[in-house]
């Protein structure tokens, strides 16, 4: 994601999917909605795509599933909570799992996420929010 402005705790900021073939699922997504693809190499055997709006603004991430292993397939909302560990801390006891916690460069160094699944099953990535 290419826009790193702060983003108000608890709205949707990014969202990926998960797929088998990004190739074709990006282009679906070029061709149908009109959105333009940027390759997004994830090695040299690897590559998602970043689908930008009319702006050239990145909207989606259209990501390579053999990337991301133990990830749920479709498409994964990016939520910024203000209270990282006490909203993982609800996960579970709120019904969820939690599938994995890491840390990437997503807004800044060492930001911390955690994919989980609400208790219908689908997934959210809960985000640290960007400090003041």
């Amino acid at each position: 994601m290419s826009d790193t402005q702060p983003v108000p705790p608890q709205q949707v900021h990014w969202i990926d999917m998960i797929v088998r073939d990004p190739d074709t699922v990006s282009r679906f997504y070029t061709d149908v909605i009109g959105l333009q693809r940027v390759a997004v190499p994830e090695d040299n055997t690897h590559t998602s795509y970043a689908l930008q709006d009319a702006t050239g603004k990145d909207v989606l991430g259209i990501c390579d599933e053999a990337m991301f292993s133990n990830w749920p397939g479709g498409w994964v909302p990016y939520i910024d909570v203000p209270d990282f560990d006490q909203s993982v801390s609800k996960v579970v006891q709120s019904g969820g799992q939690i599938v994995k916690q890491l840390q990437m460069d997503f807004n800044w160094k060492g930001q911390r996420f955690c994919l989980a699944r609400d208790p219908s099953g689908a997934p959210v990535m809960l985000c640290e929010a960007k400090p003041k």
